[in-house]
């Protein structure tokens, strides 16, 4: 599998072919992903999409000790102003009190640049930022324009290096070169094995024959759990407790890590991922490169997943039975837990939207463990990893399934059809159905729980608070016009969508 040679790695178009554009039913995604078909399935219209832009710099935005530049016009880094606070109040929650947030500079790109090319500017910005800030890594985010005219990062990259302390890392994100933004990924992750797993010279293991023997046995038992954007200090600790309470220890990677530790990767038992979408790219390769196999099945939400997660884990090591008594006597506190809850829950409809292995795991949990019914699931992209996680829902034909990017549109029309009592859905998607007067729980909060036994707790009581006062979101559907003409409803939401006959 290794694209480490090349400078910049395949988009995920080419490397995994997934879906961007489907409307029916489980049976039919599932079936026409294995066959191939729905690859080129299209739209005639789209209203809006994804720039990897943004899922790149926020990975590499939230290592500490490091600045982003972004080669660009100002604008494309001027949305990352909201991130500066929030970055350090994140970074400095899990340990790092040196913590100054995110450092973003840009090379202001303009129209005399994109003539005459900007790779004295960003040399100029590579050198300012070593100068100033003294980091240990630079990432340089390449953007539409210079990818259009044809500056060259990794030369510019090359030249300073003997000159740099800090470790120049380019990421190739312009957002024209692929359909699924979580290519952005990839990109951050290739940097990273390029150049801070590269690095052989760093001697990171205890010097002492005794404390170098203790700290390899130590690796024996380690894993390397994989976070991502998404995921709160919170549900890190959960995750963490798990592992823990059947008798691992865990270093967390890549978010919040400063930058100078991903060479202890190297050296973890197993690598213990959350989300296929967010790491296959990198388990594979570090499986490739260092012999560290992976677990990648699913994503620990809901009892179900939690299991199968943990259970995977412990296999590996040898201590399933271990797990089984963690796993029985936290699942029998839950349900206790959740008994008045489900009561509550009991015949309430909801609509999940969000990334594919989250909405697939956050649909099965609010159906099995709290008793709704699951009337809708739209999901960024489909492919082969969200097989196990939409188990649940192989052979439903009662739930509607849409692939969708943003298109908020085909949302609104869905929305509209299946009045849902509440919606889960993420950043992007839940102001647009807060605007039809349906209660709204984000997906995701770095502040909140939703993974573990402690998420689906916590969701839930969410969920029973939302339910309980609605009058916001009642008010502001009340009170709010979409921009969408009234026929629009009355029509097929799907009948943009070019969709292969045989998927359907």
């Amino acid at each position: 599998m290794s694209y480490l040679h090349l400078k910049v790695p395949p988009t995920r178009d080419e490397r995994l072919k997934p879906c961007h554009a489907y409307g029916g039913n489980m049976d039919g995604l599932i079936h026409g992903q294995k066959e191939g078909c729905l690859t080129s399935n299209g739209r005639t219209f789209a209203q809006c999409t994804g720039c990897q832009l943004l899922l790149s710099a926020v990975m590499a935005a939230s290592i500490p000790n490091t600045v982003l530049i972004f080669h660009a016009p100002v604008g494309c880094g001027s949305c990352f102003l909201m991130f500066a606070g929030v970055t350090k109040e994140y970074q400095t929650t899990r340990g790092n009190e040196d913590s100054v947030g995110m450092i973003w500079l840009s090379t202001n790109l303009n129209e005399i640049d994109v003539i005459t090319g900007g790779e004295t500017k960003l040399e100029q910005a590579i050198i300012e930022a070593e100068e100033r800030f003294h980091p240990h890594a630079i990432f340089v985010a390449n953007t539409c324009v210079p990818a259009i005219i044809g500056d060259d990062i990794d030369n510019v990259a090359s030249r300073l290096r003997p000159q740099i302390n800090a470790k120049i890392i380019p990421l190739y994100c312009e957002g024209f070169r692929t359909r699924f933004v979580a290519t952005a990924y990839d990109i951050v992750y290739h940097g990273i094995l390029r150049f801070l797993l590269g690095d052989d010279k760093v001697d990171w293991k205890p010097q002492g024959e005794v404390e170098r023997r203790e700290y390899e046995e130590r690796c024996k038992r380690t894993v390397n759990l994989l976070n991502v954007g998404s995921m709160g200090y919170v549900d890190e600790k959960e995750l963490t407790r798990l592992l823990n309470a059947i008798g691992l220890e865990v270093n967390i990677y890549p978010c919040f890590t400063p930058p100078e530790k991903f060479v202890k990767v190297k050296d973890a038992a197993l690598s213990v991922s959350i989300c296929a979408t967010h790491d296959d790219y990198f388990v594979e390769h570090l499986k490739e490169l260092y012999g560290i196999p992976y677990v990648l099945n699913t994503i620990p939400i809901g009892t179900d997943n939690v299991r199968l997660w943990l259970l995977e884990v412990a296999d590996f090591f040898g201590i399933r039975e271990k797990a089984l008594g963690v796993i029985e006597a936290e699942e029998a506190e839950l349900r206790e837990a959740l008994k008045p809850l489900r009561t509550f829950f009991e015949g309430k409809t909801t609509f999940v939207s969000t990334g594919e292995i989250r909405a697939g795991a956050q649909a099965t949990m609010l159906e099995q463990d709290l008793g709704m019914k699951v009337l809708a699931i739209r999901t960024h992209h489909y492919d082969k990893f969200g097989d196990v996680v939409f188990d649940h829902f192989k052979g439903r034909d009662d739930v509607t399934i849409n692939v969708a990017t943003a298109q908020p549109f085909e949302q609104a029309n869905l929305l509209n059809r299946l009045k849902p009592d509440i919606f889960l859905g993420h950043t992007g998607s839940n102001v647009w159905a807060a605007k039809q007067g349906y209660p709204v729980l984000s997906i995701f909060g770095p502040v909140n729980s939703y993974m573990g036994y402690k998420g689906v707790f916590e969701v839930a009581t969410r969920l029973e608070r939302l339910l309980q006062n609605p009058e916001f979101f009642k008010t502001l559907g009340e009170t709010t016009t979409l921009p969408f003409k009234e026929h629009w409803y009355d029509e097929d939401p799907y009948s943009y969508i070019q969709q292969t006959l045989d998927a359907a």
